[in-house]
């Protein structure tokens, strides 16, 4: 049984060497931008955009069950349902940005 060694050459480390490179300057250049439009971020405003997220999500759902019920669903019903669908889903997605940025360090939670 033979086994193929893997030949890691110049250019291998030197590419690896380049995206560690990238990631840190990509690090730096958005915690420059966050800090620069977004100002601080607080544990505060972390919490409240979840508790936005929450409560639309909430308007979301209570519009579904309220729809169930009926079986005259009108145009505007529809409409209704789409437009709080769509502000809870934009609101997750920028959840989400906010969690990854805090979690790729790209900005650190102020107490204020």
């Amino acid at each position: 049984m033979s086994h193929d060694s893997i030949e890691v050459t110049s250019d291998d480390v030197d590419v690896v060497r380049f995206f560690h490179e990238l990631e840190h300057e990509i690090k730096i250049i958005n915690h420059e931008k966050i800090s620069e439009i977004a100002g601080h971020v607080s544990r505060e405003s972390f919490v409240n955009v979840a508790k936005t997220v929450a409560r639309l999500r909430a308007k979301y759902i209570a519009k579904v069950i309220e729809l169930q019920s009926t079986d005259d669903i009108s145009g505007k019903d529809v409409s209704t349902l789409r437009g709080l669908r769509m502000m809870y889903e934009e609101s997750l997605e920028g959840f989400s940005a906010l969690h990854h940025a805090l979690n790729r360090g790209y900005f650190s939670l102020s107490d204020q």
